[in-house]
C-alpha cells in the first residue's frame, strides 16, 4: 500500500479486530461455546494478508498460536476438542501462506505491466521527438533540390524533379497528421493514465 494513512488505517484496523477475536474467544471458551470464536479469526488475518502480504504468513502464525494457547487456557481439555482447534490452526496457517502468496505474486506482476506501460510510453515520446526531427531534416534538403531543379534548363528533367518532391511532400505531410493524432493520444495518456513528461 503506498499511501501511509492507508497503511495506518489498516494498522489499526488488524488490532481492533485481533483484540475482538481474542476476547470472544476467550467469553466463547470459558462459555463452553466452541464452534463460533475460530471465525473471528479469520478477519484480521485476511486484512493483513491484503495490506501487507509480505507479513501476512508471520501473522496468521502468531494468531494461530494466540487461537491454541487461548483454547490450552480457557477451554474444556477433550480429544475433539483438541482436535478441531488444532484443525483450524493448521487452516490459518495454509490460508496465510496461499493467500500471501497470490497476493504477493498478483502486486508484483502489476508492478512490472506498470513498468513496461511507462518505458512504452517514454519510447513513443522519444520515436515522436525523432520523427519530428526527421520530417523537418527531409523538408530542408527538399528545398535546395527544388532550387537545383529551377536553375536547371530541361523543362522535362525540371518537371520530373517537381513531381517527385511533390509525392515526398505528401508523405511528410501525412507523417506530420499522424504525429498531430500521436499527440492528441500522448496528451490522452499523460491525462488519464498517470504517465509524465520525461
Amino acid at each position: 500500500m503506498p499511501n501511509f494513512n492507508t497503511r495506518i488505517f489498516w494498522l489499526y484496523l488488524t488490532i481492533t479486530l485481533s483484540i475482538i477475536a481474542i476476547v470472544m474467544a476467550v467469553f466463547s471458551l470459558s462459555h463452553g461455546i466452541n464452534d463460533i470464536f475460530p471465525y473471528f479469526f479469520l478477519l484480521p488475518m485476511l486484512i493483513v494478508i491484503y495490506a501487507f502480504p509480505q507479513r501476512g504468513i508471520l501473522f496468521t502464525l502468531a494468531m494461530g498460536w494466540i487461537y491454541l494457547t487461548l483454547v490450552y487456557v480457557f477451554g474444556t481439555i477433550s480429544i475433539r476438542v483438541i482436535a478441531a482447534h488444532t484443525a483450524w490452526f493448521y487452516i490459518y496457517v495454509s490460508l496465510g501462506v496461499v493467500i500471501s502468496s497470490f497476493v504477493e505474486s498478483s502486486r508484483r506482476d502489476k508492478e512490472h505491466v506498470e513498468q513496461i506501460k511507462r518505458e512504452a510510453f517514454q519510447k513513443i515520446e522519444h520515436n515522436m521527438e525523432q520523427f519530428a526531427m526527421l520530417s523537418d531534416q527531409i523538408r530542408n534538403p527538399l528545398q535546395a533540390i527544388m532550387l537545383y531543379s529551377d536553375e536547371n534548363s530541361d523543362a522535362e528533367v525540371k518537371g520530373r524533379i517537381s513531381h517527385q518532391i511533390q509525392i515526398i511532400e505528401k508523405i511528410l505531410d501525412t507523417i506530420d497528421e499522424s504525429y498531430l493524432e500521436s499527440e492528441k493520444i500522448r496528451k490522452f495518456l499523460r491525462k488519464y493514465c498517470d504517465f509524465q513528461k520525461k
